[in-house]
């Protein structure tokens, strides 16, 4: 790319005279400081030696001081407390085994959303065992099966 194709207006512009009158101002500037060497503004003297004893006398002796209590005592206390309580249940905690009956085993798999696939996928990954079985020594007749069949099954899913 050459220059003759980029854009001659870089969008920047100078004021008029700008160039010419730089040089005067910057060196009005400097004569202005080295005139002014003072600020102009000044302090008293003995101000500070006198300031002390002023705020001193506008105080009142006789008030009285408000401490103000930190809260960080209570912090470890409560910390403490909780510490304790901790400790205490973790080694007060007696582990007591209750035992699960059929029922409650029944009512959790009836009112859960489990389908057939899923029961099929918990029964073959827990550990199965024959002694943990209880085998009921029972006799089934036609008739036992079929008056349990009419009232506990559906027909619907029989037929399916």
């Amino acid at each position: 790319m050459t220059l003759k194709k980029l854009h001659k207006n870089s969008g920047f512009k100078v004021p008029k005279d700008y160039f010419s009158q730089v040089e005067e101002d910057i060196l009005n500037d400097v004569r202005l400081k080295a005139k002014a060497k003072d600020s102009g503004f000044g302090i008293p003297e003995s101000y500070f030696d006198e300031m002390e004893t002023a705020i001193l006398s506008h105080v009142k002796p006789d008030s009285k001081v408000i401490t103000l209590k930190s809260k960080s005592a209570w912090y470890y206390i409560a910390g403490i407390a909780a510490s304790i309580v901790l400790i205490f249940s973790i080694f007060n905690h007696q582990s007591s085994t209750t035992e699960i009956s059929v029922e409650m085993v029944e009512t959790h798999l009836e009112n859960s959303d489990l389908d057939t696939y899923e029961l099929a996928q918990l029964l073959t990954d827990a550990d199965l065992l024959e002694e943990d079985f209880v085998i009921v020594d029972a006799t089934y007749d036609e008739a036992n099966l079929e008056t349990y069949l009419l009232n506990n099954a559906d027909i619907e899913i029989l037929l399916e």
